[in-house]
């Protein structure tokens, strides 16, 4: 369809190229773009979890 030169279809050929670049842009952002934000978000949570867990940590060596 975005190859077509016969003059009927010279309307649908804009139509079919943003289609084609829409679906290989979705399809880049969900393989790559949500797995690395993911792993970000994991890699923050990580950093305040561990804080709170060493505070905890040196409460009870202070306990006891």
């Amino acid at each position: 369809m975005i190859l077509e030169t016969s003059i009927q279809a010279k309307f649908l050929v804009p139509m079919a190229v943003s289609l084609g670049f829409g679906v290989l842009f979705s399809t880049g952002i969900t393989l790559v773009l949500v797995p690395a934000l993911y792993l970000i978000l994991e890699d923050i949570k990580g950093l305040f979890t561990s804080k709170s867990e060493e505070i905890t940590e040196d409460i009870k060596a202070e306990l006891t």
